[in-house]
């Protein structure tokens, strides 16, 4: 240790840079994770402080830290409480068990990201790396360098006066210099020579005086502008190029084949061993502040083994028959442990009897054209299909109840995913006869997240509201395939009115009806287990931003299904890869401008809950200081892009997508899908905090087939890792372009020195949604259009919008002259312009913030966004600002009116932002 202190003095007398070693050991050498399960982790860091990410090296080598409502380290807790994370009665399957991925790599898949086994720490191959990187080598500032040889002459001179002159003080004013306090040691080059006499006390107080002109010199001469620069020493082309060459596309499926090999609903077993996991992939890339986050959120399963659930016709006696309920025909033998009974998720444990109507897809025009047929929905069990013009199975069994049925019953139909589309499995993408499609009921349109802590993050302490008073369907429901309910359809026949074609399904040898009060009886019995605090857990890491390191990038996908979830988990497995790459650029120097946090989040398949539970815990520092959110859910089904989210980062997605070709025409995605390709914010993905609670621009990316979820079979045991290579992306040609778009779109997002957020393209976006907005007003005035009292001014919301399209504009004159600055300096930053670069930036992620209205919208209290929070039904998806909608849809024309006024005012105030 003496001679490492000898050689840092030595350094500091010839004024030369520690070297890495010595660097790195000045910093933090406390890991935010113990390897000693019974060491007392450090309380909570703020989310965005530029405190979290400073540890040192080995500070990779722990596992999961504590941070956040509750969190804990999943390798010790399987230890000591492992019981805990199994719900009564219903257990999640027992899976095989996994070497934990916080100890060792997982056996399965080969390490390609250790360097230490690859040989990346020679000289030879960081070499390679960091010519494959393009470093530059920090150029002479010719302009600096002048100026600092201006002001080097006169210190020297100033300097050999002062010494002069103290020479002369101290020896006559010795008395006086003896009875000045102790200064603090002043490095060499900057002392003066001594006397006899004492004269070095007088002369500390001087030099600290010169070390003040100093630093104010090299302020002036731009010097520390130039070492904040240094930071982009790698040309972010070079940047970009090496992480598109570096995603291993094996790698994914190799992690997809495990993440969809054993069920994992969340808060299970299943769904723990997922997160070690991943936890112990985010630690093998090399993340900093890994951490579990754990909330303790209502969950519901099917009880112990899948009793208790039935539907069956119990009357007339000649029609008694009881459903199969689950899927015979899929080999569930290739994977460990059983498969979760089907069921719905935040549905109501009941046990209801009542007479069979169908309703189509349980829209509300479907329940209207039953009212006009006068059948009686009093105290009946409705049957209705998946998909179509009410595509949300919450407000299909919202509906149902508020007709006055007692349960619900929703099949997936082969008309609309199965045998009426083209081949089944195993010859085709569709859906058997026996695919049943789980689905949560959960009312995400009214509030996501816990339903018991609407809000508020939910951990132990959290005050939690009445099961009774939660946004829970008030009626059980089940999802069944339709070859069990062709016998229901079947048994229709003769009871209420026959329907048209487009209330026709295509199940096979049917008679389509209403039925009636006089039709069969239907037992519909859903008894299930219900814990109001079962743990789940959100995984997080980070890489910490050198320049604005409290504005933060979020990148995100959920983790739990609810069955293997191939589709579903497939954005995981990309995720991971990513992150792989983004340890290895980590690792060789690069530091993004802005922190980049990456997270695993759960419970996802129930509502959104465990991304809008941390979204609600860290709401204040993600409206302060979040810049966009970007999510991949089911990221590959086919071969069409679809991008969802706000249109401020129209740019940024034509900024990446521009490193692309399309695999099926080789024509740039550009060209294939157009510079417009960005559609409305996504409803039921886990964006969906982050744009109505947090106001933080958020977008969802992925590769689609024509027909959406329609053509896969969505939450069933067909949903497996066979299928997705066999029809989700047989040529796995849109998987790795999808981790390297998402990957590209993360650097854009966290390194470009503006950040790309454009507000003329929002403010385009709003205009044309106003017009549509007001053509649909138009037809809901129908024969009324002449009532005064109906009438709504638009002109005060377009002038408002042309005003945000002006400022926006104005302000996005800064990247030009920033542009030419750079051009004309040679690269150099002025620091007066690196304080207006970052002050504009903090406008431009402040602005969606300012577009949230705190008051809330109008009976749906938890959303705040009065641009994009979801309609009240999906066949309204289409339309923007709910507030107006839902007045409007109410019949109340003076709320509609005073609606669009406080979103115009909102709207106003928010632009204001958008000035120098």
């Amino acid at each position: 240790m003496s001679e490492e202190k000898e050689a840092f003095r030595l350094r500091e007398r010839l004024s030369l840079p520690p070297g890495y070693d010595e660097a790195v050991a000045g910093s933090s050498s406390r890991s935010d994770i113990s390897d000693n399960d019974d060491e007392t982790h450090e309380g909570q860091r703020l989310l965005f402080s530029s405190d979290n990410a400073h540890d040192d090296d080995d500070g990779r080598a722990a596992g999961v830290g504590s941070s956040g409502g509750g969190n804990t380290d999943p390798s010790s807790r399987s230890r000591t409480t492992n019981n805990a994370t199994r719900p009564d009665g219903y257990r999640a399957p027992t899976v095989r068990s996994v070497r934990s991925s916080f100890d060792s790599n997982s056996d399965f898949l080969p390490s390609s990201s250790s360097s230490s086994e690859s040989g990346d720490n020679d000289p030879e191959s960081m070499r390679r790396i960091l010519e494959a990187m393009e470093i530059e080598e920090p150029e002479q500032d010719d302009r600096s360098s002048r100026i600092r040889q201006r002001i080097s002459k006169p210190f020297s001179i100033i300097g050999g006066a002062i010494s002069s002159l103290g020479s002369r003080v101290g020896s006559r004013f010795g008395w006086f210099t003896s009875r000045l306090p102790r200064m603090p040691r002043i490095p060499t080059f900057l002392r003066f020579p001594t006397d006899e006499d004492g004269v070095i006390n007088l002369q500390r107080f001087i030099g600290v005086i010169i070390v003040i002109i100093v630093v104010y010199a090299i302020f002036a001469t731009d010097i520390f502008t130039m070492r904040m620069n240094q930071g982009h020493q790698y040309d972010p082309d070079s940047v970009k190029r090496y992480l598109i060459d570096n995603i291993d596309h094996n790698n994914i499926k190799h992690m997809l084949k495990y993440l969809s090999s054993f069920d994992h609903l969340a808060g299970t077993e299943g769904d723990y061993q997922m997160a070690q996991y991943v936890a112990g992939k985010f630690k093998e890339a090399g993340l900093r502040n890994i951490r579990t986050e754990e909330y303790d959120i209502y969950l519901n399963y099917p009880a112990h083994d899948g009793k208790g659930r039935r539907v069956a016709i119990i009357d007339p006696p000649n029609l008694k028959w009881e459903a199969a309920l689950e899927e015979q025909h899929f080999d569930t033998s290739k994977h460990p442990g059983k498969i979760t009974p089907i069921f719905h998720g935040y549905s109501k444990s009941g046990n209801a009897t009542g007479h069979l109507i169908y309703a189509n897809y349980g829209s509300r025009q479907d329940f209207e054209f039953l009212k006009s047929k006068k059948v009686d929905l009093k105290g009946a069990i409705v049957l209705v299909r998946y998909f179509g013009t009410e595509s949300d199975p919450s407000i299909k069994v919202k509906m149902a109840q508020d007709a006055g049925a007692v349960g619900c019953i929703i099949y997936s139909d082969p008309k609309e995913n199965g045998m009426g589309r083209g081949k089944v499995w195993p010859d085709g993408r569709f859906c058997a006869d026996d695919c049943v499609q789980r689905a949560s009921v959960g009312l995400m349109r009214y509030a996501p997240g816990d339903p018991l802590t609407p809000g508020i993050p939910s951990n132990f302490k959290s005050k939690r509201i009445p099961k009774e008073e939660a946004l829970l369907s008030k009626i059980p429901s089940l999802p069944l395939a339709w070859r069990d309910a062709q016998m229901l359809l079947k048994a229709l026949k003769g009871h209420g009115a026959a329907v048209n074609d487009d209330w026709k399904g295509g199940v096979p040898d049917v008679e389509w009806w209403t039925g009636d009060k006089k039709g069969p009886k239907v037992n519909l019995m859903n008894m299930q287990v219900e814990h109001e605090q079962q743990k789940i857990w959100n995984i997080l890491g980070t890489i910490e931003g050198f320049e604005q390191p409290r504005k933060a990038i979020v990148i995100g996908s959920r983790r739990d299904s609810w069955a293997y979830g191939a589709t579903s988990m497939t954005g995981t497995a990309i995720m991971l890869e990513m992150i792989r790459v983004f340890g290895q650029m980590y690792d060789i120097g690069w530091r993004p401008s802005r922190t980049i946090h990456f997270a695993s989040w759960d419970a996802g398949q129930y509502g959104a809950v465990g991304s809008t539970e941390w979204v609600e815990q860290y709401a204040n520092e993600l409206r302060m200081d979040g810049v966009a959110y970007i999510n991949v859910g089911t990221a590959v089904t086919g071969n069409e892009f679809k991008a969802r989210g706000s249109p401020a980062l129209q740019l940024a997605l034509n900024t990446a997508m521009g490193w692309f070709l399309d695999p099926t025409t080789n024509n740039t995605m550009i060209q294939r899908w157009g510079p417009q390709s960005l559609g409305p914010p996504a409803i039921n993905t886990d964006s969906i905090a982050f744009t109505n609670f947090a106001g933080m621009a958020s977008i969802d990316i992925g590769f689609e087939s024509p027909g959406g979820d329609a053509d896969i079979p969505l939450h069933s045991a067909y949903d497996s890792f066979e299928w997705m290579t066999k029809f989700g992306d047989p040529k796995w040609d849109f998987v790795p372009l999808l981790a390297q778009l998402w990957g590209v779109l993360t650097i854009v997002m966290s390194d470009t020195l503006v950040i790309p957020l454009n507000y003329v393209d929002y403010a385009v976006a709003l205009n044309r949604r106003v017009d549509e907005l007001r053509k649909w007003v138009d037809g809901k005035r129908g024969k009324r259009r002449s009532d005064p009292r109906t009438e709504i001014d638009w002109r005060p919301m377009k002038d408002t919008i042309k005003k945000l399209q002006d400022r926006s504009a104005n302000f996005n004159q800064f990247v030009g002259q920033l542009e030419n600055t750079l051009l004309q300096l040679d690269g150099t930053e002025p620091a007066a312009m690196t304080v207006e670069r970052m002050e504009h930036n903090n406008k431009l992620s402040l602005f969606e913030t300012h577009m949230l209205d705190m008051s809330a919208l109008p009976g749906r209290q938890w959303y705040k966004s009065t641009i994009f929070s979801p309609q009240v039904r999906s066949e309204l998806d289409h339309l923007w600002f709910p507030a107006i909608v839902d007045a409007v849809e109410a019949g109340d024309w003076d709320r509609a009116r005073a609606q669009l006024e406080r979103t115009r005012q909102i709207l106003d105030n928010a632009s204001d932002w958008l000035q120098h």
